[in-house]
């Protein structure tokens, strides 16, 4: 049969992965999508988490402010990934900022939707909950990269995680076609970008990497021993 492809990208989400059709297009049936353009902000620091998000289809980055007018960017996420999550509370705020990376497609479940199905859906609420519990470990052992890693090495481990997950196979390796320039790396590393460059070169001396820049060209298994071995 063919579902409508809602349907289809809800099913393929770790929150909904085991809800069966006729539940996933009565979920479908009262669910908008929304479209962004690279650059555009889906939602700010202090508004309202009123949704929660589902990547149809692009690249959003989730990224956090400080009043010295700095950013830390904390991940990046990508089809039928979730984001936005943080909502259980009444007037919860949110705390990060997420933005397209390029041409993006959301589905939007409205808190008042999920806090439903979470009320009828006990797997459901449970699943919400490992992801949490996921995201929380995900974050701790990325802080505890950044204290124990030099610099280059820090840049070694995220883009091979970034190659793991996002990565598509080429000729001399792994391309990484996500729109990161060198200053958005040292926001995710916590370098400067001048360290993030001298960084990139390194890897490249060693043939950790083909290509330094958008799309990069990465060797993954280089990428990990660069770090193990360091």
């Amino acid at each position: 049969m063919n579902y409508p492809s809602l349907v289809w990208h809800l099913k393929r989400t770790e929150l909904f992965a085991d809800f069966e059709l006729a539940e996933l297009e009565n979920v479908a049936a009262n669910t908008p999508t929304r479209t962004y353009a690279p650059g555009e902000v889906i939602f700010r620091m202090d508004d309202p988490a009123d949704a929660i998000y589902f990547v149809r289809s692009g690249m959003v980055k989730i990224s956090k402010l400080f009043p010295n007018g700095k950013e830390a960017i904390l991940g990046v996420v990508g089809p039928h990934d979730t984001f936005g999550e943080l909502l259980l509370k009444p007037q919860e705020r949110r705390p990060t900022q997420a933005e397209a990376l390029e041409d993006t497609r959301l589905i939007v479940l409205p808190r008042q939707d999920l806090q439903h199905l979470l009320a009828t859906k006990p797997d459901l609420a449970m699943r919400l909950i490992q992801l949490m519990a996921t995201r929380l470990f995900d974050a701790q052992s990325w802080s505890a990269t950044v204290n124990a890693y030099s610099a280059a090495e820090r840049v070694a481990s995220l883009l091979a995680r970034l190659g793991r997950e996002f990565g598509q196979p080429h000729a001399q390796g792994v391309e990484l076609a996500l729109r990161l320039n060198q200053e958005d790396l040292a926001r995710m590393v916590g370098a400067t970008r001048e360290t993030v460059s001298h960084s990139l070169h390194r890897l490249k001396r060693e043939g950790a990497i083909v290509r330094v820049r958008t799309p990069f060209i990465l060797n993954l298994e280089a990428l990990e021993q660069f770090v193990e071995r360091s």
